[in-house]
């Protein structure tokens, strides 16, 4: 019990609440979201770590990691590659971070990997529910996995005992492991992700072409210092020095569990150069968090919702536009202490979306 505990409590050490602290941070939240056209493979795959199949030849890398905070923030001090591919089995996913000194001392699975430097994954094949999934990995090869009915800022749970079945990965040293004496090169990781583990509720999100699934990546990364030739988190002052947070679509704030601040995969046949367009369903989804956002600011300042949109800060920058082409309609309850928004596609009719103060969203179709 007292291990659950400490695991529980460690996952959440870093989640804010889920009301907005300030008109900078909900800036900081409005960067567009990088997308990724994933090329369909019929070649087997031989999970390895290394990628030396001629599909992987075919797949872009992506190679501008950034601060999880965005662009303006240092750029991260190693160079971190990505590229991936689809059948219709798998996801494949394959990293490789640059590191000289290569080290990892967690070797128990659905340990908490991130207190070493590690390389994280997170999916939402799902779009219009809310659990998704993650999986960690270590240079030992340690895997932590784990799915969340919806994010911890909204009362979301870690299911760590759930694992993705069927995986398959793997890990290449270009260098030697806990090893001070040398300067290494690389560690790189390969998974074969099965899209029918990738489910919690209805039918296994199968992906067709053209389907876009929700998903980010980060690097975890620490300062390290030795003592007998042993690696360990620096610290200062008794204290460990906070990690780095290097990813592949930045959040805006140090918080990767705002899963629609993510980036785009798009499944296709045959990728291009050019990256793919933003779902139909991304302005509707982005101008309901953004009432969202805005709602819980007016809350912070005022103890209660506004009961109209245009007394929210930012309206007339980040709402008022929208109502061009979107319907906007809210559900106050008397004492103001909760909400629901529904938005309407006033063209298509078809796109809805609806969130409420809890997080709790919908898209259809």
């Amino acid at each position: 019990m007292n291990k659950l505990i400490s695991i529980l409590a460690l996952l959440c050490c870093c989640i804010n609440s889920y009301a907005q602290n300030s008109i900078q941070e909900f800036l900081a939240l409005q960067s567009i979201p990088k997308t990724y056209a994933v090329h369909k493979i019929t070649e087997p795959m031989q999970i390895d770590g290394k990628d030396l199949e001629n599909s992987w030849s075919k797949a872009k890398t992506i190679i501008n990691f950034e601060d999880i905070q965005g662009g303006e923030f240092k750029k991260p001090a190693y160079k971190t590659e990505v590229k991936m591919l689809w059948d219709s089995t798998n996801l494949y996913i394959y990293a490789k971070l640059y590191e000289p000194h290569i080290w990892a001392d967690i070797y128990k699975h659905d340990e908490i990997v991130y207190l070493n430097n590690d390389f994280e994954i997170f999916l939402k094949p799902n779009l219009h529910q809310a659990e998704y999934y993650e999986i960690e990995v270590n240079p030992l090869h340690t895997i932590f996995d784990l799915m969340l009915t919806k994010p911890y800022r909204f009362g979301g749970q870690a299911i760590t005992h759930w694992d993705v079945k069927n995986l398959k990965s793997a890990v290449h040293i270009k260098g030697t492991l806990n090893n001070p004496k040398d300067t290494d090169s690389f560690w790189s990781v390969e998974f074969a992700i099965p899209h029918q583990s990738l489910y919690a509720f209805g039918k296994a999100p199968f992906p067709k072409n053209d389907d876009y699934w929700l998903c980010n990546f980060s690097r975890v990364q620490w300062q390290h210092e030795l003592s007998d030739n042993h690696y360990s988190r620096k610290k200062e002052n008794n204290k460990i020095l906070a990690e780095d947070n290097w990813v592949w679509s930045p959040i805006g704030l140090i918080n990767m569990h705002y899963p629609e601040r993510w980036g785009y995969l798009q499944f296709v046949q045959q990728a291009t150069e050019q990256d793919p367009a933003l779902p139909d369903s991304y302005n509707v989804t982005k101008l309901a968090w953004n009432v969202h956002y805005l709602q819980q600011l007016f809350k912070k300042e005022n103890r209660h919702y506004s009961e109209q949109l245009t007394k929210l800060s930012l309206y007339k920058e980040y709402i008022l536009p929208s109502t061009k082409d979107f319907q906007i309609n809210m559900d106050l309850n008397k004492d103001k202490q909760s909400y629901t928004i529904k938005i309407i596609d006033k063209l298509s009719k078809k796109i809805r979306v609806s969130l409420d103060n809890r997080g709790h969203f919908d898209l259809h179709p």
